[in-house]
């Protein structure tokens, strides 16, 4: 007998970024964060097969790029239905270019009647029968962009995923003194992309999730995931953790009572693989731009919606030569 899945959970593989989509059904779409830089044909064909048109809430967890994308963000203004932003009210000593235009097309969806907001600890909202518990930032210890991150538990009847951004370890024991109750969880996404910075322990033996996924990119000059945070991740993990650039997008289903179904490489598509690669081969042979339109296709001319694939930031073994294409 098939056990019917009401809800979603989404970890995308971006390379050395971030990008989740959270769904209930084909009514309530949740997205995390937007660095869609590496695989933007992907993410836009995952979407449609995912029948994403309209965006409920996107929460933008962090400010670097690797988050908090500008190219990505005007991608996801274009193409879809944004009614609700939240991001992180964290003042850099120095905003980069990046984020000075993530602010700038933030103005433009709220000019167009979007809802922005940026929660603190303790917020809690409904969308749908999904309900959004923020754990973080708090004006107490948000003293770096990571500090200041929006760390989210989601819940889905009586599954819980918890989604952390770049947060780490000494926002994490003040996050275990307020919410430990509310941590328990059978999803998490790998804070920091498994930084040793951010897998603190006693927040990791709180959650102790059955799954976690650590999003990295393969190669990445960090060296995420830290080897001694995947040894705490798989001690912690009651089932099993996935690493993004060996497994690929991670799609977990849920009843609403526990998690059903798990698929790892979700939305593979080796005909898309295949004209991806071709239409790549191509234009970088002429030296030309390659634009992915709002239908996830590729091709060498602009148009409305579309994006242009950056081929500094990676989506195999390539460093990105800037760290504002690969922020930390």
């Amino acid at each position: 007998m098939t056990v019917e899945s009401s809800y979603s959970f989404s970890v995308l593989n971006v390379g050395q970024g971030s990008l989740q989509l959270i769904e209930e059904g084909d009514s309530v779409n949740i997205v995390i964060d937007c660095n869609l830089q590496s695989a933007p044909e992907f993410v836009a064909r995952y979407f449609g097969r995912r029948k994403v048109k309209t965006i409920n809430l996107l929460i933008l967890s962090g400010t670097d790029a690797d988050h908090a994308d500008a190219d990505g963000l005007e991608f996801l203004k274009r193409n879809y239905d944004i009614q609700r932003v939240w991001y992180p009210d964290f003042e850099k000593e120095e905003e980069t270019e990046n984020w000075k235009e993530v602010r700038r097309l933030i103005g433009k969806l709220k000019e167009e009647g979007a809802l922005i907001e940026t929660p603190k600890a303790g917020h809690s909202f409904e969308l749908g029968s999904l309900r959004i518990l923020v754990l973080s930032p708090h004006d107490d210890d948000s003293t770096t962009s990571n500090n200041a991150s929006i760390v989210v538990r989601i819940k889905a009847g009586e599954v819980s995923g918890i989604f952390p951004g770049d947060c780490e370890n000494a926002r994490w024991k003040n996050i275990v003194r307020y919410f430990r109750k509310h941590l328990p969880a059978a999803l998490l996404l790998a804070p920091h992309h498994g930084s040793d910075h951010g897998c603190e322990e006693t927040a990791l033996a709180a959650i102790n999730p059955e799954y976690t996924v650590i999003s990295a990119g393969e190669d990445n000059k960090f060296g995420h995931p830290d080897e001694q945070a995947l040894k705490l991740l798989k001690k912690y993990t009651r089932k099993r953790v996935f690493l993004t650039c060996e497994d690929g997008s991670v799609l977990f289903e849920s009843d609403g009572r526990a998690i059903t179904n798990v698929v790892p490489d979700a939305g593979r598509d080796e005909e898309g693989k295949k004209t991806a690669v071709k239409a790549l081969a191509a234009a970088l042979g002429s030296r030309s731009p390659v634009f992915v339109h709002g239908n996830g296709t590729l091709g060498t001319r602009p148009t409305l919606g579309g994006i242009a694939v950056r081929q500094t930031v990676f989506h195999g073994g390539r460093e990105a030569k800037t760290d504002e294409q690969e922020a930390d």
